[in-house]
């Protein structure tokens, strides 16, 4: 699952593995058990390229290790990186969880806004959205829109997107 902050893909992501009865991956948990630090410390020490270099190591060894139909969410950056979108490929069906910038940040309760480090006061946010959005599109074999629906709406439309993948 691919999508920009707070599009729902580290809350629907483990909700849907369980309903498919496989693994849940979680780009992000990955990249902080590397680094043994939060992803808003590792940015923090040492930089946003560091946070992609560590994105894609992950990602890299992902594509030899991820169990077969597991559900992986990847970080919202994670698509600007040319060999990033070439390892998303290898891994299998891309889904773009998709939701309206202003909605997607405004779901992100105050911790969970403190804890990402590229969410900036200034509005940044929004040219990030801009820089992704063609890439996220280009890369979904299927896309969910997961604004305004509740979350259980658009579990139900990526459970019936998987079963028919498997059908």
């Amino acid at each position: 699952m691919i999508g920009f902050m707070g599009s729902g893909k580290s809350t629907l992501g483990p909700r849907l593995a369980a309903r498919l009865g496989v693994h849940f991956l979680d780009l992000d948990v990955e990249i902080e058990r590397r680094a043994a630090c939060t992803i808003a410390e590792l940015v923090a020490a040492e930089g946003e390229a560091a946070l992609r270099r560590q994105e894609l190591e992950a990602l890299r060894a992902l594509v030899d290790a991820a169990p077969p139909g597991c559900v992986i969410a990847t970080g919202g950056g994670i698509v600007e990186s040319p060999e990033a979108r070439t390892l998303l490929r290898a891994l299998g069906r891309i889904v773009w969880l998709e939701a309206e910038p202003e909605a997607s940040v405004s779901r992100l309760p105050g911790p969970a806004r403190a804890a990402r480090p590229l969410l900036d006061a200034d509005g940044a946010w929004r040219q990030r959205w801009a820089l992704r959005q063609p890439h996220y599109r280009a890369l979904a074999d299927a896309v969910v829109n997961t604004y305004p629906d509740a979350i259980e709406a658009s579990l139900e439309r990526l459970v019936a997107l998987a079963r028919a993948e498997r059908a």
